[in-house]
């Protein structure tokens, strides 16, 4: 019951992924945020669409090497003290 319940609350609450640096506690951050609070803060956003034909349609270990590599990039333009930390090759 308490999956069903669970699943009921994300299907009628869609949720979004969400990658953040904290400066404060050194640490990377993963979170969920409802849909409606993201699309808000998208519009002034610099948004990087990639659709799922852009990798053949799956997601795979070499889409999530991708898709890493370009949080953290992007991360660190707004976080400069990350740049030091970070050893992914970035021309690709």
């Amino acid at each position: 019951m308490k999956n069903l319940v669970r699943a009921e609350m994300e299907t009628s609450n869609p949720k979004r992924a969400i990658i953040t640096y904290d400066v404060g506690g050194r640490q990377i951050e993963t979170c969920t945020i409802s849909r409606d609070a993201v699309e808000q803060l998208r519009r002034d956003a610099f948004v990087m669409p990639r659709t799922l034909a852009d990798f053949g349609g799956a997601l795979d270990d070499e889409f999530a090497r991708k898709l890493g590599r370009a949080a953290l990039l992007l991360l660190a333009t707004a976080q400069p003290e990350l740049e030091t930390h970070i050893a992914v090759t970035k021309d690709q």
